[in-house]
């Protein structure tokens, strides 16, 4: 009787949630929390920890107490909850309770972890990111790079770390099995991750100072393939390194350094540069580095030391020569980009400042520059997070499309079956079988989980699939054409007997 009170109640709860208004999106996803924050001084003015909470579209800043200086590096990994699992300055990794995770000291160890480890975060800008390990559910692959102090560039990234943290161990609060794994030794900059094609797998691209080559990993479920790399383009070797991006779209790469601006477009299926162009910055440019496009991957804006500069990708020779954003109060400086869930995007001091830099339409002539756009309210040292896009996830019709991961919960620009057609699905709760209209020859039909994990596909021949199978929940139906067009119900619960 307990057991069945408990069963209705849930179901309940998840039927209110399935009627709420974008319901798609409410799992959360990792980048919907940034960390930040100089720990040393709790109780004084503008020191201590907080982070950015990104939800139903807006932005707020949350105070606690993470027991972590951060400088430069910074990465967090939430549950779909949006509860913190684990995060890292660089120097070690912390689970929830802001305490060193199991052999989780020590992370990139040398003489810059010596330096700067005991009394900040480690300074390696972009240096960061974690990745969910796909098919794994419990493990998650920790990604950073190394930087070593020179006297030219000040810092000379290098070597290229993987480590992997299992969440089923110490009791759910984490373990790290294995750390400071080399993939790659060298003279590098900041890395970037992009989904591959098939909306599961992870591409990961690092340059090589000085020249034109580009190293390649590709993160799947059988863990880090070979390592290859790609000559194109012209080589870069200015002074000041700066960083690289994808387009939200996946389509285009930029790789940015003080002098010059290089972009390409990238197929996500091959893992392959194409169409590569250079764009000099102006000659009095200086520092800055950060590097980000539209939406739709067809401008480029270019962030110097006091202005963001804009090109248009759609010209046949494409030049940095509009400004759409300067700085003119003192103490303010322009470092690097990165996109938050919201859509806009966010840009870091080159100093120590309570406060982010906002560009809010991109997609725009008009970018909407912000000069300290959003304040903080803690002091922060160029702490941003490196984060691929995460509600990107296959490439419908593609040679690649083979795992059906074309989650409904995220957004794409693939056209319906129909624009006045609705999928429907009854009944609705179900005990098992589930049945759909409208009915159109030559279709698949494809579920999904929370995750967006492809659970069950099929033919469309009967226009019914078997959900008793499948644990009690909350589950995605897609109905797929031919031609990559596609159709989706908002949900179908499963409430089994």
């Amino acid at each position: 009787m307990i057991q069945t009170l408990q069963k209705r109640t849930a179901l309940r709860q998840v039927l209110a949630l399935l009627f709420l208004p974008g319901f798609l999106f409410a799992q959360v996803l990792p980048d919907q929390t940034w960390l930040h924050g100089i720990n040393d001084f709790i109780g004084q003015p503008g020191y201590g920890n907080s982070y950015l909470k990104f939800e139903n579209g807006q932005v707020s800043t949350v105070q606690t107490n993470l027991n972590m200086n951060f400088e430069s590096t910074m990465a967090v990994m939430p549950d779909t909850m949006g509860n913190i699992l684990f995060y890292t300055n660089g120097c070690h990794i912390a689970n929830a309770l802001g305490d060193t995770m199991q052999n989780g000291a020590g992370i990139n160890p040398g003489e810059m972890h010596d330096w700067t480890c005991p009394t900040s975060g480690y300074a390696a800008p972009m240096g960061a990111m974690i990745l969910p390990f796909p098919d794994h559910p419990s493990q998650y692959y920790l990604f950073h790079m190394g930087v070593k102090y020179g006297l030219e560039r000040k810092l000379n990234y290098g070597p290229f770390y993987y480590t992997v943290i299992d969440m089923s161990l110490d009791g759910g609060k984490g373990e790290v099995i294995s750390k400071n794994n080399v993939v790659a030794d060298g003279n590098f900059e900041p890395f970037v991750a992009v989904r591959h094609g098939n909306g599961r797998d992870w591409w990961l691209i690092f340059p090589e100072y000085g020249t034109n080559k580009y190293h390649k990993l590709l993160f799947s479920a059988s863990g880090l393939q070979e390592e290859s790399v790609q000559l194109i383009g012209q080589s870069l070797s200015c002074r000041y390194i700066g960083s690289s991006a994808f387009s939200p779209n996946g389509i285009r790469f930029a790789r940015q350094q003080h002098c010059g601006v290089v972009a390409m477009d990238f197929d996500r299926c091959s893992g392959q540069f194409s169409n590569d162009r250079f764009m000099p910055l102006p000659p009095n440019a200086f520092g800055g580095g950060g590097v980000a496009f539209s939406k739709d991957g067809n401008k480029l804006l270019v962030s110097t030391q006091l202005s963001v500069q804009m090109a248009d990708l759609t010209q046949s020779t494409p030049y940095l020569d509009t400004i759409v954003g300067s700085i003119d109060i003192i103490g303010s400086s322009l470092h690097l980009m990165q996109y938050g869930p919201d859509g806009k995007i966010y840009l870091s001091n080159l100093g120590r400042g309570k406060f982010y830099h906002v560009i809010n339409t991109p997609d725009e002539q008009n970018i909407g520059f912000q000069q300290r756009g959003f304040d903080l309210s803690n002091f922060v040292v160029r702490t941003l997070p490196n984060y691929p896009n995460y509600r990107l996830y296959d490439v419908p019709g593609s040679v690649c499309d083979t795992l059906g991961i074309n989650a409904p919960m995220v957004s794409t620009t693939t056209p319906n079956l129909s624009n006045e057609e609705t999928l429907r699905v009854f009944p609705n709760p179900t005990t098992g079988l589930v049945y759909w209209s409208p009915i159109h020859e030559e279709t698949r039909i494809c579920v999904h989980d929370l995750m967006g994990k492809i659970i069950l596909e099929q033919e469309d021949k009967n226009s019914v699939v078997d959900l008793g199978k499948f644990p009690d929940g909350l589950y995605f139906v897609t109905l797929f054409g031919t031609d990559g067009h596609w159709l989706t119900t908002k949900a179908v619960m499963l409430a089994k007997k």
